[in-house]
């Protein structure tokens, strides 16, 4: 459902932009942005395209990821192979999921970490006329007493340029109060309460990679998708 309307969207088309460490890419990344897209083309959204966008240097909130840059090419590459595989589920034409280097060029000669607001910033400007922008997070982000996405850059801004359509994620229940709040403030907030998200994590995977567990031993559980398991066999990592 969506807060301000079940849709409301009209024709207007929109790219859905996802943003992740990538550290690795699992099968939860390609099943979460595979069945958003269709749960949001079910309700009248037109998706023109979905962009991965792998950090290249964290924001200070969260986590610590300090090694993100130096494995920024690997990262990407494991984005486009899950851009692949989503493609493929949705039976859609080659182009139309996209692994996107934005966040590097963007930090290319400044030592500034990435902020998502100057991210959908420049693609805002970069869209095609009257394209939308809707951005896909998990609910782990806009859970709790005080939520994540509320301590990012310029949140309120961020909220203006796009959409925000919400995964749920077992454990991490929506705060509705939040929420109620980001729209009365002019945002849409879009709750997809049909996807099933599973509850994989990159911190878990990488931990069972350096503990010697082989990449193909995952893809064979269905944590990680074929094609990410070979390459990480072949370039060695994380191992």
């Amino acid at each position: 459902w969506c807060f301000l309307a079940e849709c409301g969207c009209g024709m207007t088309a929109h790219s859905l932009i996802f943003g992740l460490s990538a550290d690795p890419v699992h099968t939860g990344h390609v099943e979460m942005v595979t069945q958003s897209v269709r749960a949001l083309t079910a309700r009248g959204y037109e998706i023109s395209r979905v962009l991965l966008i792998p950090v290249y240097r964290r924001n200070p909130v969260g986590r610590d990821k300090s090694r993100l840059p130096d494995t920024f090419a690997h990262r990407l590459a494991l984005c486009r192979l899950a851009a692949q595989e989503i493609s493929r589920r949705l039976g859609s034409a080659h182009g139309y999921v996209q692994a996107s280097a934005i966040e590097a060029e963007l930090a290319r000669g400044r030592s500034a970490p990435n902020y998502t607001v100057n991210t959908l910033k420049v693609l805002k400007l970069r869209a095609a006329p009257g394209e939308g922008l809707i951005f896909l997070i998990s609910s782990e982000l806009v859970s709790g007493q005080d939520p994540e996405l509320a301590r990012w850059r310029r949140p309120d801004q961020l909220l203006r340029l796009a959409h925000l359509a919400i995964c749920p994620r077992p454990g991490y229940p929506l705060n509705m109060p939040f929420l109620q709040a980001v729209e009365r403030r002019g945002s849409r907030v879009i709750v997809l309460s049909e996807v099933e998200t599973s509850d994989v994590a990159s911190t878990e995977l990488r931990a069972q990679l350096q503990a010697g567990v082989r990449p193909l031993a995952l893809a064979y559980h269905e944590l990680l998708p074929i094609a990410v398991a070979r390459y990480l066999t072949v370039h060695n990592l994380y191992a």
